[in-house]
């Protein structure tokens, strides 16, 4: 999908402040699988019967929030992720998280800790390629790390959970395209030592 408009950021944001999106936390825990996306997002969230527009909330972490829009275009089940920052209760920054974003997150808590440096990559590879929960990973990897730590681990893997969500669903592995695998490549070059600039040059998402 496009960049959205600084006009549609500003909508977004004003339905944000206003409460007036729905609530769609806990409903998507464990990842469907790749091909089962699209079937169960449309179950739930009606992604490709209603493309009425619509801002749903699926993740909560107090100061820091995931939504999905469902727009009323024309792409038969596309949506997209925003995240919104808060200070205080009041909301400091909204966008559309990229590839980038999340890959400076990633080297930014590789750095935090030993554990973390080690087994992001695991948590990274369970949670796109195994489809485990959030919060498996985080027990299973990180339960000795510190709870401000693992609040920002959590961010950067529920954040990271919709955009392979919203890869599943808009480009369907069972329409013959590649999904969520080419956020996996991107932390598999990433891993191994490739910038996020030559990563572009590689992957074009």
């Amino acid at each position: 999908m496009p960049k959205p408009s600084k006009n549609e950021e500003e909508r977004i944001r004003d339905i944000i402040i206003n409460h007036r999106f729905l609530d769609g936390r806990g409903i998507i825990t464990q990842l469907p699988d790749p091909d089962d996306v699209q079937d169960v997002l449309n179950e739930h969230f009606q992604i490709c019967d209603n493309r009425n527009f619509r801002v749903i909330l699926v993740e909560d972490m107090n100061d820091y929030k995931v939504f999905i829009q469902i727009p009323d275009g024309k792409t038969r089940c596309d949506f997209r992720v925003w995240r919104a920052i808060f200070e205080n209760g009041i909301i400091e920054d909204v966008k559309v998280p990229t590839h980038n974003d999340l890959g400076r997150m990633y080297i930014s808590l590789k750095k935090q800790h030993p554990i973390v440096e080690e087994f992001l990559i695991n948590a990274t590879v369970k949670l796109i390629r195994y489809r485990w929960d959030v919060d498996t990973i985080i027990q299973r990897y990180f339960k000795d790390v510190s709870e401000v730590l693992k609040i920002e681990i959590r961010k950067f893997l529920a954040t990271l959970k919709w955009i392979v969500l919203q890869e599943d669903t808009n480009y369907p592995p069972r329409e013959q395209k590649l999904g969520s695998k080419y956020t996996l490549a991107f932390y598999a070059l990433l891993e191994c030592g490739f910038t996020l600039g030559e990563i572009r040059r590689v992957i074009k998402f």
